[in-house]
């Protein structure tokens, strides 16, 4: 897929097509190999938050 830089204020972007189904907000880091841009999505620490756990030992047995 193509897509061209474009001028966004003092900075420069990319605008990616809606069909990647990606949201406002999400979060990315930006890898460079060479001459190619990697885009990877940023995940929060799965255990971050004790309390979204409890219960689950239970519901799964």
């Amino acid at each position: 897929m193509e897509v061209k830089i474009r001028q966004m204020s003092h900075d420069v972007g990319v605008v990616l097509p809606a069909a990647l189904g990606l949201t406002v907000g999400d979060r990315y880091e930006r890898h460079q190999m060479d001459n190619t841009l990697v885009l990877t999505p940023v995940h929060q620490e799965l255990f971050a938050n004790p309390a979204d756990w409890v219960g689950f030992r239970d519901s799964i047995s």
